[in-house]
């Protein structure tokens, strides 16, 4: 199979499965604080996730690994928190339709992450892909984005919703700097045991209800919690981190822009909503661009 389209392939199985944190969310969010949430979340993530770093770590001995924990630690502090935690307050204290626009930058940010951290230096023709790409967003999002009010009311709300875009920009270029280090596997376990702690600690400090207080949970709660925690943030993180491997930040940051296409898509499939003219075009629009900046360059950082 061609590379690139093997890599697009990827990619739009990566943001289908992220788009399957909507319904999930919507099932349980109502009942559940923020950090208890995400707690349970990243549990279930590292749960999923732990018999393979126990295969990897019998098959291979692991590297020097010096101030390895600080290192988990602030890309949990830094780029976990603000995209779970924080993005749900900003939100709260925004509104959606801000929150829908303020997402359309976090493309933007990466490549301006992969400038400073990675020394990365995009091309013309990735730039007109980006370009492209956020054009055939904004079609989607329209109604969101006529809808927007960036008032001072809801000021910090929007700085919020903003700094948690800018974490997962953080996130990803941090991530491709652990890679020369770290395994994929070993990054999304190790990251979302440090963003367990951070939760915990949040839930203690400003919930109600403590993150250990679950007796009272539906089914509905748990088996929601279970897909978010296994696919999201389970599976997808783990084919994500090795596209990241393959590809140069500024290239895979176009394809976070399919994310509302495919999310439009399975609100129509499951809740039968109606798609307009403008949105199949923009999806299109999305589509294409994220192939076309989708091909691996012809060095690549070797695979774990």
């Amino acid at each position: 199979m061609n590379k690139r389209l093997r890599t697009w392939s990827l990619l739009v199985v990566v943001n289908l499965f992220w788009a399957m944190q909507y319904p999930a969310y919507r099932v349980v969010a109502a009942t559940v604080s923020v950090a208890t949430l995400n707690f349970w979340t990243f549990v279930i993530a590292v749960l999923v996730l732990f018999p393979a770093l126990i295969y990897e770590r019998r098959r291979r001995r692991p590297k020097d690994r010096a101030s390895g924990a600080w290192s988990f630690f602030w890309l949990a502090a830094v780029g976990l928190i603000p995209p779970s935690v924080i993005l749900a307050w900003g939100i709260d204290h925004s509104s959606a339709s801000n929150a829908s626009i303020l997402s359309l930058t976090i493309p933007v940010l990466m490549v301006l992450m992969g400038m400073l951290m990675l020394n990365e230096r995009p091309g013309r023709f990735l730039i007109m892909s980006l370009v492209l790409a956020l054009m055939g967003t904004a079609l989607i999002s329209w109604d969101d984005v006529v809808a927007g009010n960036f008032g001072g009311r809801l000021l910090v709300g929007n700085i919020a919703v903003f700094l948690s875009g800018a974490g997962s920009a953080f996130y990803n270029a941090y991530c491709k700097q652990l890679l020369d280090r770290y395994s994929a596997v070993e990054i999304l376990v190790f990251g979302d045991i440090a963003a367990i702690v951070l939760c915990a600690a949040i839930s203690l400090a400003v919930d109600p209800v403590p993150f250990y207080q679950v007796g009272d949970w539906s089914l509905s709660a748990w088996l929601a919690i279970i897909v978010l925690g296994a696919i999201p943030w389970g599976a997808a993180m783990l084919i994500w981190l090795w596209l990241l491997n393959q590809l140069e930040l500024g290239q895979i940051s176009v394809s976070v822009y399919m994310l509302p296409v495919l999310g439009v898509l399975l609100s129509a499939v499951t809740l039968g909503e109606r798609v307009s003219g403008m949105q199949i075009a923009g999806g299109c629009i999305v589509l294409l661009s994220a192939f076309f900046s989708s091909s691996p360059p012809k060095a690549t950082v070797a695979a774990h």
